[in-house]
């Protein structure tokens, strides 16, 4: 396979979509894009200026040396064991899929029927939308893994499109994976949970968003220039125990998870902050106690 292999892309979703424009727009060839709804290829074949390349999944497979299965996690294994049944891939080519949680052996139908190299590429970003997951896709980490040549022309790939490649065991993915829902799904979640407390501290919702997104904005972005022990702030840094005792009290009047969700976080932001040369034994285990023991809810 050359480095500049053409590609065929099925799965039409927001993945298959994105890296479709990409790599369009890099001076790729995408040669055929494929789904389950023909109207969803053609509607990506039309995005991408290419209106005649959209076709059926088993011809797609056999329409290029680089096919990526950019479907859903749990759809990959039965899809690529369908094609490979029927010979559908090309001999010697690189079949790959674009999960985070799953390896690339969930292929193997495709090296053991039709002689392919199988690997796995999962850029680390969030696909909103097309047109977000485009915009912003400079820079993206692409982690890859498989079979030692696939994975070089995956890399290559991910260089084209804007990404930087990245090399990841096969047994480290699902704790990778892991990572990544708690750096952004959680992440997520967390907001909810503070515009939540807010909302019942009589702070309207959209105010809350509008106030708290500069200053995890901005604590992110002290994560990512120093670090987070070093970025840490707060009561738990200062050693406030007072403080946490207050807030403990008034989560008590609040859904049950959001204290759960405070102690937890608590915690873990108490181990991080011991990591400082400047904290105290006996307020740590005052703390402590208090995360785990004090104004539990009935």
């Amino acid at each position: 396979m050359t480095e500049s292999a053409d590609i065929s892309i099925i799965g039409c979703g927001k993945v298959g979509r994105a890296i479709a424009q990409l790599a369009t727009d890099a001076g790729r060839n995408v040669s055929a894009v494929a789904s389950r709804n023909i109207d969803h290829a053609r509607e990506l074949a039309e995005l991408i200026g290419k209106p005649h390349i959209a076709c059926e999944i088993d011809k797609a497979a056999g329409a290029a040396p680089l096919v990526l299965l950019t479907v859903r996690d749990d759809a990959i294994e039965p899809l690529c064991g369908e094609l490979a049944l029927g010979g559908a891939f090309v001999a010697g080519g690189l079949v790959a899929h674009c999960s985070g949680a799953l390896g690339s052996d969930i292929l193997s139908a495709a090296r053991d029927s039709c002689g392919s190299r199988i690997a796995s590429m999962h850029p680390l970003t969030t696909f909103p939308t097309t047109a977000a997951a485009v915009e912003k896709f400079a820079g993206t980490y692409c982690f890859c893994e498989g079979d030692a040549d696939a994975v070089e022309a995956l890399k290559v790939l991910a260089v084209d499109i804007g990404g930087r490649p990245m090399g990841i065991s096969s047994e480290g993915k699902v704790l990778y994976h892991a990572a990544a829902v708690m750096a952004c799904n959680y992440l997520t979640a967390l907001m909810d949970a503070a515009v939540t407390l807010c909302e019942s501290a009589g702070i309207d919702r959209d105010t809350a968003i509008e106030a708290l997104g500069p200053l995890s904005r901005a604590t992110l972005e002290n994560v990512i220039k120093l670090g987070p022990a070093d970025a840490l702030t707060g009561p738990i840094a200062r050693r406030d125990a007072q403080t946490v005792a207050r807030h403990l009290e008034a989560l008590n009047e609040c859904e049950p998870n959001l204290q759960a969700f405070y102690r937890i976080a608590g915690g873990w932001a108490l181990q991080l902050s011991k990591t400082k040369t400047n904290h105290n034994p006996e307020v740590d285990d005052i703390i402590a106690n208090l995360l785990n023991t004090t104004n539990q809810q009935e």
